[in-house]
């Protein structure tokens, strides 16, 4: 099996055990992650790739996507190959915002439709919008009809404020495929969003007569008419969008606010509420209930949603800072300015605390420059965001290691081979930690589980050759 992307300095490690020619606390596990009575049963009867997908999948229903992502490589354990797997295994690393390990599980290997994207989402994520271009324009010479990617890259333009662009990409799209709703609702919605309601007005129609219960058109042709201040037929499509799903915050918000604007403030409190229970968190949402509470006179409510809407306002500016940066921090690593590169990677970092992908970034540069204290302040800060980012993790136990702190460096690897336990390094790692505090037996049994992944992999034989020959002196 190919070595986890991100796990390097392995010789090192190994040639450190060797030397120390020595070979017992119990392995430590993370939170449990324990699904369904009947998808349990049908793992313990018939642990194949196809049951461990069906846990995972209801792990990710259930918005656990780190019980998702360890069944998901459960599933790749007996499947390296299964794109589902992958897509599924990089869907929940990007739930856990660990963007940084599906740049490097996919990077060179997204062959699928939804592997380009899920690597397209990650590159955007971390701010490195020229790679997540580059990621669609050649997933759509591959895969010339997706929409998705296609719809994809037609938003990143968007959020570029690439109007033009957008446009001409999505009339393309719209004029190639006359009869896909999909590539008409690309168009529609670029139109929309960049305001030009001349088209997007007969366009938004002609769709819904087309398909009247599509929840999306629905929405979109509500907000059309409560832009124009027709707020009694916004009321309408907007109303029948909800009805039909229900477990949507988008066509919610829209209604509450052509509620307000009708003057039915309780509904419009309600839903809008609703959205805010449903998942949206956008400042403006906080900022349209306010105004509707402090309407009804619940003045404190209304005080309460303003300091949220302040703060989400500040951490938008804040977000919007850090992707600019890490932008730049990863063109100047591109570059060779590792110094520039830390520079823009910390700011980003002050920026945004809790995203464990740019202090990950940030960890790697310092690395270059062999600023260990740096490195190791950025890991940690990784860690407090994501105390499951395996990478930062590992990295710390290797720098445990370097330091002679064997007991620690163990306790990280274990971390590590309870998040990735398919991962031939991670286990030759423990085994070499092991094997420093004259701890044979295990690290022979992490040797053994590494030989069970590879069979082949010389550094595990090597190993498992050194610590049944010191067994024999001991």
């Amino acid at each position: 099996m190919a070595a986890h992307p991100g796990l390097t300095k392995i010789g090192f490690m190994i040639a450190a055990c060797i030397a120390a020619g020595r070979l017992v606390a119990s392995p430590s596990t993370w939170a449990a992650c324990t699904g369904p009575a009947p998808l349990e049963a049908r793992i313990r009867a018939q642990p194949d790739a196809d049951s461990y997908a069906r846990l995972a999948a209801w792990f990710d229903r259930n918005h656990r996507p780190q019980c998702a992502l360890k069944a998901w490589s459960a599933a790749l354990q007996i499947d390296p190959a299964s794109a589902p797997a992958l897509d599924g295994q990089a869907r929940s690393m990007l739930a856990l915002g660990d963007y940084a390990s599906v740049i490097r599980n996919l990077k060179g290997a997204a062959h699928s439709e939804a592997l380009i994207l899920d690597l397209a989402i990650a590159y955007r994520k971390s701010g490195m919008l020229e790679d997540d271009e580059q990621t669609l324009l050649q997933g759509l010479t591959t895969f010339p009809d997706a929409d998705s990617l296609t719809a994809a890259l037609v938003a990143l333009d968007v959020d570029e404020s690439h109007y033009e662009v957008a446009t001409r990409l999505a009339d393309k799209i719209a004029a190639d495929k006359p009869g896909d709703l999909e590539a008409q609702r690309i168009l529609l919605r670029t139109l929309v969003i960049t305001g030009d309601t001349d088209r997007a007005v007969p366009l938004g129609r002609k769709l819904l007569a087309g398909a009247p219960r599509d929840p999306d058109l629905l929405n979109l042709n509500g907000l059309l008419e409560k832009k124009a201040g027709d707020y009694q037929a916004a009321r309408k499509h907007l109303q029948y969008a909800v009805a039909l799903n229900p477990n949507d915050y988008n066509p919610r918000v829209n209604l509450g606010v052509v509620l307000a604007a009708l003057n039915d403030l309780a509904g419009a409190k309600l839903q809008l509420e609703k959205a805010l229970a449903l998942g949206t968190d956008e400042a403006q949402v906080h900022f349209e209930l306010a105004k509707v509470e402090r309407s009804l006179g619940e003045t404190d409510a209304a005080r309460r949603q303003l300091e949220i809407y302040q703060l989400k306002l500040k951490h938008e500016s804040d977000r919007a800072v850090a992707v600019s940066r890490s932008a730049e921090a990863a063109q100047a690593a591109r570059a060779g300015d590792n110094l520039k590169a830390a520079e823009l990677y910390q700011e980003a970092c002050a920026a945004e605390p809790q995203d464990a992908g740019l202090a990950y970034q940030l960890a790697l540069v310092l690395d270059k420059l062999n600023d260990r204290a740096g490195e190791r302040a950025a890991l940690e800060q990784a860690i407090r965001a994501n105390p499951h980012f395996v990478l930062a993790q590992y990295q710390l136990g290797y720098m445990d290691f370097q330091a002679g702190d064997n007991a620690a460096a163990e306790r990280r690897f274990r971390l590590t081979v309870a998040e990735i336990p398919d991962n031939t390094q991670a286990w030759i790692s423990l085994a070499a930690a092991l094997a420093t505090q004259s701890r044979f037996a295990e690290a022979q049994n992490a040797v053994e589980h590494a030989l069970k992944l590879d069979p082949q992999n010389a550094a595990a034989l090597s190993l498992s050759r050194k610590l049944a020959e010191d067994r024999k002196q001991h």
